[in-house]
């Protein structure tokens, strides 16, 4: 599965054409009104929340005096941020918030990611995964269930896989998900994945104590063109939210504070492997 994922190339046009605005020194109410749509319509686009037509994106690029030769090449990235991707496939089950996660996760280079109580998804098994839906959602219907599976098992399928750092609670290795074996092949699986090249797993053992992220799980992903800023990722039981900016610093610097404070990369890999032992 090849990734060129439309969600990260709306990203990057509505930085473009919000960039290209202020530029121009031009309001967005200004800019809207001289190419006959809604200020909220043009903020929606500015802000990725939408794909724009190219129609729509010429007019906006024409406006702000971008150069012929220079217009072509956004244009096109307007065309690839219209296409579907592979996720949604599976818009069925997959609710809007995480639609733009997934379409993220599809193209990042790099994720650093905190979990204080789960296997990040990424690594989760299917039998693990599908404990964790059926506990999430206990009126599913069971085809329901394994379309979400199939989902985060397809996740995976990446010709260019994003490089793992991960700092996982130890009470993410002490918690049965799906019972004694189910738990054993999952932590079997996180053992795999610390062996492959790029990737860092560590274990923020209990001994810790009190750290910079206590009860709140968030992903950092960074992607390869640097015209692509990094974003934070929250996700609650009301959705998500999605930080940029300021605030990608900020987490960074707690990530940075967990990874000190978690056990090394040899020594994780020894918890992980005492915990398999006790189950």
């Amino acid at each position: 599965m090849t990734t060129g994922s439309p969600t990260v190339r709306r990203r990057r046009l509505a930085a473009a054409l919000r960039r290209l605005r202020d530029q121009s020194g031009m309001t967005a109410d200004e800019a809207a009104r001289a190419i006959g749509i809604s200020k909220s319509s043009l903020s929606r686009i500015e802000n990725g929340l939408v794909s724009v037509l190219p129609p729509v994106a010429r007019s906006l690029l024409e406006l702000y005096g971008v150069e012929s030769p220079d217009i072509e090449p956004l244009l096109q990235v307007a065309r690839e941020a219209r296409q579907r991707g592979w996720w949604q496939a599976y818009d069925d089950v997959l609710p809007d918030w995480f639609n733009v996660y997934v379409g993220l996760e599809a193209e990042a280079a790099e994720i650093r990611d905190f979990q204080p109580q789960l296997v990040y998804g990424l690594l989760q098994t299917a039998d693990y995964a599908r404990a964790i839906l059926r506990s999430g959602l206990p009126d599913a219907p069971d085809e329901d269930i394994e379309r979400r599976v199939e989902l985060r098992m397809r996740r995976k399928e990446n010709d260019r896989p994003p490089r793992l750092w991960l700092v996982l609670d130890e009470a993410v290795l002490h918690r049965p998900v799906g019972g004694a074996e189910v738990m054993r092949v999952q932590l079997k699986k996180i053992l795999d994945a610390s062996n492959v090249p790029g990737n860092n797993i560590q274990v923020l053992p209990f001994s810790a104590g009190e750290h910079a992220s206590i009860g709140e799980q968030f992903s950092i992903m960074t992607f390869p063109e640097p015209t692509d800023p990094g974003i934070v990722y929250i996700e609650t039981h009301a959705g998500s939210l999605y930080l940029e900016g300021q605030h990608v610093r900020t987490y960074a610097a707690v990530f940075q504070q967990l990874m000190a404070s978690a056990l090394g990369k040899r020594e994780s890999a020894a918890m992980i492997s005492a915990a398999m032992s006790a189950l």
